[in-house]
């Protein structure tokens, strides 16, 4: 066969209904790409559209019920920010109607997910009203993320109610088939809803006919699914996200595999997930790519009568053939694969695998740290959740111009890239022998694996265009002045030397050093600065065997890290190690060749250091970059050099100034 990925691309048959494909877009919905609508506004609609458009053979459309009533969430949980749609409204259903029927012109299925991320369930009566059954936690205010998530609700509602309850699953999907809906995705994984509460031991502790035993945990979401059976027959598909085993107390393989068996008649596609929700958005500590397909081939071992999918990490196409190739699975269910490369499926059909623009499993798409701004980000597609001002930003280029770049970082390859593929004549100059600028550091942590392919990514696209590269050049203004039509500054930062006793003494170094040179750190290390880079050295070098101590001002380590499906598996990873060892909200007042000097409300203390290593933030080279002004007609300043920042605000400064050029 042509394509490099048979089976990946092999269409399958389930029920009525054909797959063009195996690939799944999984049950995601962009936060901020639309403003207050209470319909499918163009940049969703584009979002979803885009995804069936470029390969997705089966979109699951994440709608929310609009619900004035609903509680209030902190501002820094991503749940707080889903749009939410006026279903009942006829306008609304249009657009919906609309964004369904052009989906099936692109040969793709789309779901509809009975989700209710504000516990509220809409039931119609008898007589043709509605009621709405409220099965919110009793107070929301001051819990955190995890524990708000998995409150025990499905314990206080009356058994009366979750009769109601199963109905009313039945009666959205029955609705959602007259919207054109041709299958409903039920979330039931790791006891974030009522189905999946109830079937768990860890959430269900009812003494009636719902909870103790095995059956009795199996009562309410077998009978959720009978009335969704019942109400759309074979004329939809039944998906069900599914947590294979849970952690320790909750089931097992075994009785996992147990209600699966009693779910067959009712089901035709089982989305293997996670027992937790954050492990559920792997991030790079987890070094597997896929780390729950085994749980998947577990299941699909098992011959069951649905097909298995499998979410978590799928991203490279040539493995999720394998897997199903190897019958591990039937379908690869992905989200963030489709956020970073909005034609991901194109480049898939095309075979150009090396043309993917890396994850960084950053969870970014979630939002940033917990002490930002709410925004719809990703770090290496600057276009994503940019939709409603890329038109404003776009220019078409005036001829071709000369450009110089200067700095072969992140944000000056992709500079080059971009204005390449505008049709400019390039020129990218670097100081070093090595192209990567501040990232060249992921060569050496092997936990930074999606940020190494993400350099490596640059550098092979910035050889595969005509671009001119000039190594081992430290360029002046005047080396350039007058040879060029553009003159782009990506020249980066530089990092901060606290104004400490001590702190240029040869023990001392910097993060990026300290890694790319671990072989000349000591044994015991003491890191001042506790932020994301000062903990991710520290874990290096303790994993290495050393004994490692960050000092953070600070009450948390990695205070401005991604919070949402992020924060929690980092943290993980640094207490499973354990010489890492850190002390906050403290001030290092003195470094010694033997020892660092720090105090905090106990007062003052030493802690031995053959090595200190800093990482206590970056200053931009700005000076350096101005200095490039009236080299050529035009002048820019890109990236780091600007303000310090992350590979997601580099690349939308990047992509922003591009379009313009």
């Amino acid at each position: 066969m042509l394509s490099p990925y048979p089976h990946l691309l092999k269409p399958i048959k389930v029920g009525k209904f054909i797959l063009k494909n195996r690939m799944q877009s999984s049950n995601s919905m962009p936060h901020f790409s639309q403003g207050p609508e209470r319909y499918p506004a163009d940049p969703i609609m584009g979002h979803f559209l885009g995804r069936s458009k470029n390969g997705a053979a089966f979109v699951t459309f994440c709608s929310m019920e609009d619900d004035p009533d609903s509680p209030t969430f902190p501002d820094w949980l991503d749940m707080s920010h889903f749009p939410q749609f006026d279903m009942f409204d006829a306008q609304c259903q249009n657009y919906i109607v609309e964004m369904i029927e052009a989906m099936h012109g692109q040969n793709s299925l789309v779901s509809g997910s009975l989700f209710s991320a504000t516990k509220k369930f809409r039931y119609q009566n008898e007589d043709g009203s509605y009621s709405i059954i409220d099965a919110n936690p009793k107070d929301l205010h001051g819990i955190g993320a995890t524990s708000m998530m998995f409150q025990t609700i499905g314990d206080d509602i009356p058994a009366e109610d979750l009769v109601k309850i199963a109905k009313s699953y039945g009666q959205k999907a029955a609705f959602y088939k007259h919207l054109g809906f041709d299958a409903v995705t039920i979330h039931m994984s790791y006891r974030a809803q009522v189905p999946g509460q109830l079937l768990s031991p860890l959430s269900n502790h009812r003494t009636d006919e719902f909870g103790g035993s095995f059956e009795n945990r199996c009562r309410f979401p077998l009978m959720m699914l009978e009335e969704v059976k019942k109400a759309v027959g074979n004329d939809m598909l039944v998906e069900i996200q599914f947590s294979a085993v849970e952690p320790e107390g909750g089931y097992g393989m075994e009785e996992g595999l147990a209600f699966l068996k009693k779910a067959e008649p009712y089901v035709d596609i089982v989305q293997v997930r996670s027992a937790e929700a954050d492990p559920n958005h792997p991030i790079p500590f987890e070094l597997r790519h896929t780390p729950f397909l085994e749980l998947a081939a577990e299941i699909k071992k098992a011959g069951l009568d649905f097909l298995v999918s499998n979410v978590g990490g799928f991203f490279d196409p040539a493995e999720a053939d394998q897997a199903i190739a190897e019958g591990k699975l039937d379908l690869v269910a992905m989200a963030r694969a489709w956020i970073s490369n909005p034609n991901y499926g194109e480049l898939v059909q095309e075979g150009r695998a090396e043309d993917i623009v890396p994850c960084l499993r950053c969870n970014k798409c979630h939002g940033r740290g917990k002490h930002d701004i709410m925004t719809t980000v990703c770090s290496v597609n600057p276009k994503f959740g940019f939709e409603a001002v890329d038109r404003h930003l776009y220019s078409a280029p005036e001829g071709v111009k000369d450009i110089a770049i200067i700095g072969g970082g992140p944000g000056g390859m992709r500079a080059a890239m971009y204005l390449c593929d505008r049709g400019h004549k390039v020129t990218l100059f670097e100081a070093s022998d090595k192209l990567g600028g501040a990232i060249k550091h992921a060569d050496y942590i092997p936990f930074k694996w999606t940020l190494k392919e993400y350099k490596d990514y640059l550098i092979a696209q910035v050889a595969k265009r005509d671009i001119r590269v000039v190594m081992n050049t430290r360029v002046t203004p005047d080396m350039i002045e007058d040879q060029y039509d553009v003159v782009i500054a990506a020249v980066g930062a530089e990092p901060v030397v606290p104004r400490i006793p001590g702190a240029d003494g040869a023990n001392v170094t910097i993060a990026t050093d300290a890694i790319m040179n671990s072989e000349k750190i000591g044994r015991n290390v003491v890191i001042i600065g506790g932020g994301e880079v000062g903990v991710e050295t520290g874990m290096f070098l303790a994993q290495q065997g050393r004994e490692v101590t960050v000092v953070e001002m600070r009450d948390e380590l990695a205070a401005d890290t991604t919070f949402m499906h992020y924060r929690s598996m980092f943290q993980a990873a640094w207490e499973a190690i354990p010489s890492f060892h850190y002390v906050l909200n403290a001030t290092a007042k003195e470094i010694t060749a033997d020892h660092v000097t720090y105090t905090d409300a106990g007062g003052e203390h030493e802690l031995a250091a053959d090595s200190v290593v800093l990482s206590v933030g970056m200053r931009a080279k700005s000076d350096e970059a101005l200095g490039f002004f009236g080299a050529g007609k035009q002048f820019y300043m890109v990236g780091d050099c600007k303000k310090p920042g992350t590979i997601q605000t580099t690349n939308r400064n990047v992509y922003a100034t591009c379009m313009a050029i």
